[in-house]
């Protein structure tokens, strides 16, 4: 029986390790990529010793072709990604570098495209795994992006991330019709990724949950999206917000709602009703 192999293209700080252990955990050859040598260092210690990494650019054709090339080398197919694209440094409308936007663009858009198309070519040129008829009929290969939450909202400060993780969103719609005729399916996980710590209280009192997402559980929607379970799932963002998208609180609606004393009941209503306008 065939054994499927997932390339982790992009580590990030914590997140990439994670889905690395989950999909070794379950019965997947693993490689790890990322162009920061001393990222791959640290992950060394925290992955399973079966995982083989790859250091290289992420965003070129060739690098890219490189990295898909060396799963091969290593376990003789490709069948899924999973791709972290970096989170930038913060930033405003007014005060972004044009320098820093353009690689900003070029690494996240114009790469996370050029991977799909990398990605197609690999899955054209190998067989199907000899596993299971009809879950390899209804897949061939997949992909999943993982992306910040400022992909679908934004803050203050997060110009250039909103724009470059936004546009990764349209590759993937975009991929995700393209590339169905092929049975390679491409979905994306929207969440706070542990990274985030300089917006993880901001994000606290927006989310009902009053966290955010853990390595962990990113991992396990990106192992999901690549299982036959999730076989008629393409083109969509599976958001891992803990209510986010579903509260209409904000500061200011939960100061005109806090009193030191009880309101009566009709003006609570009009309270309320002008927080959620």
């Amino acid at each position: 029986m065939g054994v499927p192999v997932t390339a982790i293209l992009g580590l990030g700080r914590e997140v990439g390790d994670a889905v690395a252990r989950r999909f070794s955990e379950t019965g997947h050859h693993v490689i790890a990529a990322d162009p920061n040598a001393e990222r791959l260092a640290t992950a060394k210690n925290a992955v399973p010793d079966d995982v083989i990494f790859h250091q290289g650019e992420l965003y070129t054709h060739l690098g890219l072709r490189n990295a898909f090339t060396a799963a091969i080398e290593g376990f003789g197919r490709i069948d899924n990604a999973v791709i972290i694209p970096e989170i930038e440094e913060p930033d405003t409308v007014t005060d972004f570098s044009q320098d820093k936007f353009d690689k900003a663009i070029a690494k996240s858009i114009r790469g996370t495209a050029l991977a799909l198309k990398v990605f197609a070519a690999r899955i054209a040129e190998q067989e199907d795994l000899p596993t299971v008829g009809v879950e390899r009929l209804r897949q061939k290969g997949t992909i999943t992006f993982v992306l910040s939450y400022s992909a679908i909202a934004s803050m203050p400060g997060q110009f250039t991330e909103t724009i470059s993780q936004g546009g990764v969103l349209g590759v993937m719609r975009a991929g995700a019709v393209e590339l169905a005729s092929l049975s390679i399916r491409v979905n994306a996980i929207v969440a706070v990724r542990p990274s985030e710590e300089r917006i993880q209280s901001w994000t606290m009192r927006r989310t009902p949950l009053g966290r955010t997402a853990q390595a962990d559980e990113i991992a396990d929607a990106c192992r999901f999206l690549a299982s036959p379970e999730a076989a008629f799932i393409t083109g969509e963002a599976l958001r891992l917000g803990g209510g986010a998208s579903q509260a209409c609180w904000t500061e200011r609606s939960q100061a005109l709602l806090r009193f030191d004393t009880p309101p009566s009941s009709g003006t609570a209503v009009k309270v309320a009703t002008r927080s959620i306008v």
